[in-house]
């Protein structure tokens, strides 16, 4: 182990400086301790650093990616997964054993965060019984007695009990649930995965109970790594597809946004860590003046011109019917021309061509 930790030693000072993976960063590449009376806290700085650089590496980044992409297509459609947004940041696996101090949950493989499937249903379950079991019974989670009818029912011992919307979804010791909850990916375009933070804990001897608190003590900075971004989450039905499987996979989709929305996963969510919600809708595109410069792509031939998009702004599909195309201008399809805004409207502009000045 001395050898291999030797080499080990030897990497450290390229430490964030190739695409080296975040989570082995964290977890091997501390060669002092950091923490502690005797600890070297800056070495506890370079390490999270080092891994907040490595997950915002192109060549990292580019290989992620290429997983996203081949899990997402996994996933069912019933329901469509949904993209959630951090409202602030967001910190699972933070008191998780670690050399660090702090922990954080990470992909084994590509070291980019992850909330569990598991964090996930739990979340839901608790929300479930909680808050929406306030307005319906049937979405509280089953008493032990109720547990023990279901039980014999199972052997076939005593009648059906009356349903419980939680055991369906989300299962007890005797029966699996319905639903599955899968793993949340971060999505690739969210532009810094890791950010620095940090936690002042005023009064470390009193949490020990060791000694009082009091105003004159002072705070003690302890760094670590959140997660800012968004996570695609996804769950599908486990059992027979049907439209009424399809609602119900639906309704466990809302449950787990709302409570998401409300509660927040992970830790320091009293603080108003871990909230998540969908994205809001982009802009509407600022509307361009008439006679302002455009360049479109011809995609159709019309008797009277062209069916056109726009290839910078993304614009609606529009015409290209006023005005005569300037000499020598290609105009067969696929061809890209500058042309000027005749009207911009949002559901379909039309553009005209620019006037051949006069010799």
């Amino acid at each position: 182990m001395n050898a291999v930790r030797d080499q080990l030693l030897l990497l450290m000072p390229s430490r964030g400086k190739f695409d080296s993976h975040p989570g082995l960063l964290l977890q091997r590449y501390l060669h002092e301790s950091a923490t502690g009376d005797h600890g070297k806290p800056e070495h506890k700085r370079q390490i999270l650093d080092a891994a907040i650089n490595s997950a915002e590496n192109p060549e990292h980044r580019k290989l992620y990616e290429a997983a996203f992409a081949r899990w997402s297509a996994s996933l069912s459609s019933d329901p469509d997964p949904i993209d959630l947004a951090t409202q602030g940041r967001l910190i699972v696996g933070l008191g998780s054993e670690s050399v660090l101090e702090t922990g954080i949950r990470l992909h084994h493989t590509y070291g980019m965060p992850i909330i569990p499937g598991s964090a996930l249903k739990g979340l839901a379950a608790h929300y479930c019984d909680q808050v929406w079991g306030t307005v319906d019974k049937r979405h509280t989670k089953p008493t032990p007695a109720e547990d023990e009818a279901y039980r014999k029912f199972l052997a076939g011992k005593a009648p059906k009990p009356e349903g419980s919307f939680h055991r369906l979804l989300f299962g007890n010791t005797d029966d699996s649930s319905c639903i599955t909850f899968h793993d949340a990916w971060l999505t690739p375009d969210s532009p810094e995965p890791l950010v620095l933070d940090v936690m002042t804990p005023h009064h470390p001897k009193w949490l020990d109970g060791s000694v009082a608190p009091t105003d004159f003590d002072s705070p003690t900075p302890v760094p670590f790594l959140s997660v800012s971004g968004r996570f695609r989450v996804a769950l599908s039905w486990n059992g027979p597809a049907s439209d009424k499987a399809k609602k119900w996979a639906e309704l466990t989709r809302s449950l787990l946004c709302d409570a998401l929305k409300d509660w927040g996963i992970g830790g320091k969510t009293t603080s108003g860590y871990g909230r998540l919600a969908p994205p809001p809708p982009p802009p509407p595109p600022k509307k361009r003046n008439s006679n302002e410069k455009a360049k479109v792509r011809i995609i159709a031939i019309r008797p009277k011109g062209f069916d056109v998009q726009d290839v910078e702004l993304g614009r609606a599909q529009g015409t290209l019917t006023v005005g005569t195309p300037p000499p020598g201008i290609a105009t067969n399809l696929e061809a890209i021309v500058n042309v000027l805004i005749h009207v911009d409207d949002a559901k379909r502009p039309q553009y005209k061509w620019p006037q051949t000045p006069k010799k």
